[in-house]
C-alpha cells in the first residue's frame, strides 16, 4: 500500500526536520536518516519508546490498553464516540486545510465523525504505537506513526488539531505543546480534551488502577488552571477552558467495572449518559476539560 498524497507535503524528518522523499522507505535529504512506510503508514516514531523510560512504560501500558480500545461490551468505547462529534463542533468554520488528529489511537474520532455523516477528507491522525493505528478503519486520508514530542512535520501546515483524552498520556505535555503549536498554521485552531483533577477520583483511581497494567505510575490528570497554563506554555491563546462531562466518564467507568456492556446495552447505554452530559452543558461538576486555544497570526507581536 502507498503512502496517501495528502501526507509527501506535510512531513518532515523527526531528527532535524529536512525534507523526506521516497517510497516504501523515506529518506531525509538534510541528515540522511531513513524511514520505512508499511502499510501506507510512514512509520516515523523513530524508536521513541527506547529513548525515555517513561516513553517505554506508556507504549507498554497502550499495548496492555489496546484489548479494552477494541472491547465492543465497553461501554467507555462507546460513550466516547458519542461525544467526539461534540468537541470537533470548535472546529467548524476554520480555515481550508489539513488537520491533525494527535494521538489518534485506534480512530474514534475519524469513526464517530465518519458516523455522524461528518466525516473529514483531510483528517490526518498520528500515534505513537503502531498497533493502535492497525485498528483504524475510516475517517482519516493518512495516518502517521510519530512521537509527539518529535513531531515529523513541517512548521505551520496544519490548518486545525485536535487531541482527545491524550494529553494525559504524553510524558511530557509541555514539550508535546510545543511541537503541536509548531506545526499549527497561524490562526490555526486547537481543540484538547483531557481528564480533570479531582482529588477524591484521583485517590480512587490510583486505588483501582494499583495493579492494572493498561495505566502508567505517570498518569495524569490536570486541575482547570493547569490545563490553560499547559496549552498557553506553547504560545497559543488560550479562549476557552469548560469543564463538562458530569456523569459518563464515572458512570461508564462504573458500569464497565460491573461488566453491563456484556449484556449487550453497552450502545444504549452510552448514548444515554452522552445525552445527559450533553444536556448538562458545561458545569462546575464536570470530569472532563475541554478546551480551544488559537495561534496567534504573524501579524500579532
Amino acid at each position: 500500500m502507498t503512502m496517501p498524497a495528502i501526507l509527501a507535503p506535510l512531513l518532515a524528518c523527526p531528527r532535524c526536520r529536512g525534507a523526506l522523499a521516497g517510497g516504501e522507505r523515506l529518506r531525509c535529504a538534510a541528515c540522511g536518516a531513513e524511514f520505512p512506510v508499511r502499510d501506507g503508514v510512514p512509520r516515523l516514531s523513530d524508536g521513541a519508546e527506547a529513548r525515555d523510560e517513561r516513553f517505554a512504560a506508556e507504549f507498554e501500558a497502550q499495548g496492555h490498553a489496546h484489548a479494552l480500545y477494541v472491547d465492543p461490551t465497553f461501554i467507555m468505547n462507546d460513550w466516547e464516540r458519542e461525544v467526539l462529534p461534540r468537541l470537533a463542533d470548535w472546529l467548524e468554520g476554520i480555515a481550508p486545510g489539513p488537520i491533525l488528529d494527535i494521538g489518534c489511537g485506534i480512530g474514534k474520532l475519524g469513526e464517530a465523525l465518519t458516523r455522524v455523516g461528518r466525516g473529514r477528507d483531510n483528517l490526518v491522525g498520528t500515534d505513537f504505537h503502531g498497533k493502535l493505528l492497525q485498528e483504524v478503519r475510516v475517517g482519516y486520508a493518512g495516518l502517521v506513526e510519530a512521537d509527539v514530542h518529535r513531531l515529523p512535520f513541517k512548521d505551520g501546515v496544519f490548518a486545525a488539531a485536535i487531541t482527545t483524552n491524550a494529553l494525559h498520556h504524553f510524558p511530557d505535555p509541555v514539550i508535546a505543546m510545543a511541537e503541536i503549536a509548531r506545526v499549527l498554521q497561524p490562526g490555526a485552531t486547537l481543540v484538547a480534551y483531557d481528564p480533570r483533577f479531582i482529588t477524591p477520583l484521583e485517590w480512587l483511581k490510583k486505588a483501582l488502577r494499583k495493579n492494572d497494567t493498561a495505566f502508567t505510575k505517570d498518569h495524569k490528570a490536570f486541575r482547570v488552571d493547569e490545563y490553560r497554563e499547559l496549552l498557553g506554555s506553547s504560545g497559543l491563546v488560550v479562549s476557552d477552558v469548560q469543564t463538562v462531562d458530569a456523569l459518563g466518564p464515572l458512570l461508564a467507568t462504573g458500569l464497565d467495572y460491573l461488566k453491563l456492556g456484556r449484556l449487550g446495552l453497552a450502545p444504549s447505554l452510552a448514548k444515554a449518559l452522552a445525552f445527559a452530559d450533553r444536556a448538562l452543558g458545561p458545569t462546575p461538576l464536570g470530569l472532563m476539560l475541554a478546551a480551544r486555544a488559537v495561534k496567534p497570526s504573524a501579524s500579532v507581536a
